[in-house]
């Protein structure tokens, strides 16, 4: 597939998906109907995060794909581009940190290592060494294996993921299974990482990024409506028989996102640098929308609204993070444009 057209479904997504994350730390239903909250965060939230991975893919790993020869100098702008943003988010959140006693786990090193590399460290900062992780990962699987072998890993590794997430309650109940989430879980909090969740959607991206005809409107609305219902029903039987220890990876999304990037990708347009840059701000930032939020509230005595009303709670915070990424951007641009000058 070209990849000088205009990809507008992709970046008006990226701002959904963007608003997703930010409903599953906010629980924007909980205080109308839990389930109706569960159903939104806990399943159909779940694909912000992938289609991030995927968006990724798309533009980066295509080049790299059967051709060992591909220029390196674009996967080295990435990975400095995103080094320095986690390492900025790293700082930004460090405040918090020192507050909320991170510094105070003991033993520190260890757990800092853990989180720098794995968890990230503040609770959503995990997204950004796991795409570090993934795409590096990727790439030298590409280096070394033909795609469809990589594909094969990355499917695995997934699989693997997924017995430490959704499946946890299953695979926990054979004893060499349950020692193995153990040791591993003693190196990463949770499966969805750089390792067992980011590569096989990064892998995703690059390979419809590399097919020469895509899906048809019919066909691909079709396919995301039926794979949808399927991630809803896995979702909410997982959940009833309590089997879940998290709720991130699902056998179901993987069809889903296929589905769905097949469906934006009929969705051409004039491509928008300020709408991906307004949806990373918006997810790097709105934890500290939140703190904003519940302080002001607490203070304003407005509790009861801003707080345990969670519709109200939820358009508060991603107003407040859509202001701030809107201002920030603009901010960016005007520096861009000094440098021309």
């Amino acid at each position: 597939m070209k990849q000088d057209a205009g990809y507008a479904g992709i970046d008006t997504f990226r701002i959904i998906a963007a608003f997703l994350v930010v409903a599953i730390h906010t629980y924007p239903l909980v205080s109308v109907s839990e389930t109706g909250d569960f159903i939104l965060t806990r399943i159909l939230g779940r694909v912000a995060v992938p289609f991030f991975f995927m968006a990724t893919g798309f533009f980066l790993l295509p080049r790299y794909m059967d051709e060992k020869r591909g220029d390196r100098g674009s996967l080295a702008k990435f990975f400095v581009k995103s080094c320095k943003l986690y390492g900025m988010a790293i700082l930004l959140f460090l405040p918090v940190n020192v507050y909320a006693g991170y510094f105070e786990t003991t033993p520190l090193l260890p757990n800092l290592l853990k989180d720098i590399f794995f968890d990230g460290t503040f609770y959503h900062l995990w997204y950004l060494p796991a795409t570090i992780l993934g795409a590096g990962l990727v790439y030298l699987l590409l280096r070394s294996c033909k795609t469809g072998v990589v594909a094969l890993i990355a499917g695995l590794l997934y699989m693997i993921g997924l017995g430490g997430d959704s499946y946890y309650g299953l695979t926990s109940q054979v004893p060499l299974f349950a020692q193995f989430y153990d040791v591993l879980f003693s190196f990463s909090d949770y499966t969805r990482n750089g390792l067992f969740f980011a590569p096989v959607f990064l892998l995703l991206g690059g390979l419809i990024a590399r097919q020469t005809s895509g899906f048809g409107l019919r066909e691909s609305m079709g396919g995301l409506a039926v794979s949808l219902l399927l991630l809803l029903a896995e979702g909410l039987l997982l959940h009833h028989f309590s089997l879940q220890r998290h709720d991130s990876m699902y056998v179901m999304l993987l069809p889903c996102m296929f589905f769905l990037f097949q469906s934006l990708l009929l969705w051409r347009g004039k491509s928008s640098r300020s709408l991906r840059t307004i949806s990373m701000i918006v997810y790097i930032i709105h934890p500290l929308a939140i703190i904003v939020v519940r302080g002001f509230a607490k203070i304003a005595k407005m509790q009861p609204l801003l707080i345990e009303n969670s519709i109200v709670h939820y358009v508060a915070v991603a107003a407040l993070s859509f202001a701030g990424a809107i201002l920030l951007t603009k901010l960016l641009q005007r520096k861009r444009e000094r440098k021309i000058v």
